[in-house]
C-alpha cells in the first residue's frame, strides 16, 4: 500500500478479513503513538517506508458484572526506513516495538439471581473455557506522519477477534 508517498507493508487485505460466526466476538481499537530515531542514528528527511505487524502474546478471560472480556496483550512492531537528512542521503531505518492491551467484550444474559461465575459453573467450565482458540489480530489500516527530522506520529488501527466456547451459545445475546 501507497499512502501518501510513503510504502506500508503489513495492512491486512480484505481477502485477509475473516468469516465472523454467531460465536465470535471482536474489538477495534487504535494504538497512538509519537516514536523518535535514536540518537545514534541520522536525522531523518523523508520517510520512505514502514513494516508493521500485530501479534497477541497473552490473553486471558475475567468474569464482569455483565458477562465476559478477553484481556489481550500484545505487541507492534515497526520498522521505519528512511531517507538521511544528510548530502550523502543515504538510507537507514529504526526499530520500534510497541505494547497494547486491550479487550474483546463478551456480553452474556445472565438470569436474575445468577452470575457469570453461576453460569460457568452450571456449564462445567471455567474462565480458562470461554474461548475455544487463541485470540487473532490484524492490522486494518496503518497511519505515519513526520513531525521533524527525529520524531513521527503513527495510527495503527487494529482488529482482534476470539471464537467463545460453544456451550455459552445459549447465553449469548442475538
Amino acid at each position: 500500500m501507497l499512502k501518501n508517498f510513503i510504502s506500508i507493508e503489513g495492512v491486512a487485505n480484505v481477502s485477509e478479513f475473516p468469516t465472523l460466526t454467531t460465536l465470535d466476538r471482536y474489538n477495534q481499537f487504535e494504538v497512538e503513538e509519537q516514536v523518535t530515531i535514536p540518537a545514534e542514528k541520522p536525522e531523518m528527511e523523508q520517510i520512505v517506508s514502514v513494516m508493521v505487524e500485530a501479534s497477541i502474546k497473552n490473553y486471558y478471560a475475567i468474569a464482569t458484572p455483565t458477562g465476559l472480556k478477553v484481556i489481550i496483550e500484545g505487541e507492534l512492531k515497526q520498522k521505519i526506513t528512511y531517507v538521511a537528512n544528510e548530502p550523502t542521503q543515504s538510507i537507514h531505518s529504526a526499530m520500534f516495538i510497541t505494547g497494547f492491551c486491550n479487550f474483546i467484550d463478551i456480553p452474556l444474559n445472565i438470569p436474575s439471581g445468577q452470575n457469570v461465575l453461576n453460569i460457568l459453573q452450571t456449564l462445567g467450565i471455567t474462565l480458562d473455557d470461554v474461548v475455544s482458540a487463541p485470540p487473532n489480530i490484524i492490522i486494518e489500516d496503518f497511519s505515519i506522519s513526520q513531525i521533524d527530522t527525529r520524531k513521527a506520529k503513527k495510527c495503527t488501527i487494529l482488529f482482534a477477534w476470539v471464537r467463545v466456547n460453544a456451550l455459552l451459545a445459549t447465553y449469548l445475546p442475538a
